[in-house]
């Protein structure tokens, strides 16, 4: 299943926007190079002071594509995880404020680029979440770091270790997301948010997105502790039995499966 990217200017802004087949979008390996491309292309902007990542259709962003992610091996899968780390830290590094508007369903990878992001803004009917346990995997895209360092231990596990989709408005109580807004509503109120970062001054926006990075920062890095953590999931029979489920249509059997790393 294809989605490509169309990379839209105009009036201060930018808008990223994933068009997959049947509305369905998916972060494939040629997805990921598309948007690789666009980021190129928005860092040679300095004119651009908020990007927004969009998509129209049954979701936001539906995550990687399972077929892929069935194809890795535990050396392939940290590569996998570094590459993709390194794609969203380039989004997490835009001067430009970045708003993700997720209109949809939200999940696994498509909720990592979002949390890359510096707002994330939601429609009443999206839901949200982190599903790789479902699948006999982890988030490994940078979702298990930055949900515990923004939303705090506790959230992070409910989040991850129930690998559910949340409610917008769930979601917005937890701080996933900063503001909802009723489904015909959604467009006015991203554009209303992305006007205000618009009247704010560029130069103090980039020096406080790169404070707060540095803020933020731990000692070592944790994205490499999750690459390696994402990859030790290839070595159990969770991951090939939870990928196979997903694809078959039918409920994994974990019972059927020797005990993970």
């Amino acid at each position: 299943m294809t989605t490509r990217i169309e990379l839209e200017y105009g009036d201060q802004q930018a808008r990223v926007r994933f068009i997959g087949e049947k509305g369905i979008q998916l972060l494939s390996a040629a997805t990921r190079e598309e948007l690789a491309k666009a980021l190129m292309e928005l860092e040679s902007r300095p004119d651009c002071r908020v990007v927004v990542f969009e998509a129209a259709g049954r979701t936001f962003i539906a995550g990687a594509d399972i077929k892929e992610l069935q194809s890795l091996d535990p050396q392939s899968a940290v590569e996998c995880a570094r590459e993709t780390h390194v794609l969203f830290e380039r989004i997490e590094r835009l001067p430009a404020v970045t708003i993700a508007a997720i209109h949809a369903a939200c999940a696994g990878g498509g909720f990592e680029l979002a949390l890359a992001c510096d707002v994330r803004l939601a429609a009443e009917s999206a839901k949200i979440g982190l599903p790789e346990v479902t699948l006999g995997l982890i988030p490994g895209w940078g979702g298990t770091v930055r949900a515990t360092r923004m939303f705090g231990p506790a959230v992070a596990r409910a989040l991850i270790l129930s690998g559910e989709l949340l409610p917008a408005q769930r979601a917005y109580e937890l701080g996933l997301v900063q503001g909802i807004a009723a489904d015909d509503d959604f467009a006015e109120f991203v554009q209303r948010r992305v006007d205000v970062f618009r009247q704010r001054s560029p130069a103090a926006i980039r020096t406080a997105k790169r404070l707060i990075r540095e803020l933020c920062a731990a000692d070592g890095d944790p994205f490499d502790r999750e690459a390696e953590a994402f990859a030790a999931c290839y070595e159990s029979p969770d991951a090939r039995e939870g990928m196979a489920a997903f694809l078959e249509k039918r409920a994994a059997n974990w019972g059927t499966t020797e005990a993970g790393p």
